[in-house]
């Protein structure tokens, strides 16, 4: 699987869990993501209307720590027409209209950079 996109952050709400948030964005392509975001835990305030780097890669990028900001694993479990779902450490991250190629079982690596 592989995506890489600038996307606007056009929503966070709160979810059942404390320090948990559901970041809404949205990319120029019609893709929309919904994660799961540890924010407390991670320090990475993000927020709506910010606007940030996404990229979901096979590959884990050697450079992560000063590439991205927020840098994560997780397992692609669900794959339905233009719709994935990855299991990130239990956290779930939606990705719609997706329309490339990707299996159920793969490794994927999920950088969010912010674009100021």
């Amino acid at each position: 699987m592989q995506l890489n996109g600038d996307f606007r952050v056009t929503g966070v709400k709160d979810t059942d869990y404390k320090g948990i948030v559901r970041l809404e964005m949205e990319g120029s392509s019609g893709i929309t993501i919904a994660l799961e975001y540890p924010r407390d835990i991670i320090g990475v305030d993000i927020k709506q209307g910010d606007n940030v780097r996404v990229s979901i890669n096979n590959d884990k990028d050697p450079n992560y720590a000063s590439n991205w900001d927020v840098y994560m694993n997780g397992i692609v479990y669900y794959v339905s027409e233009g719709l994935v779902k990855v299991s990130i450490g239990g956290l779930i991250m939606d990705i719609n209209n997706f329309k490339n190629d990707v299996k159920i079982g793969e490794k994927v690596y999920v950088g969010l950079k912010l674009i100021k």
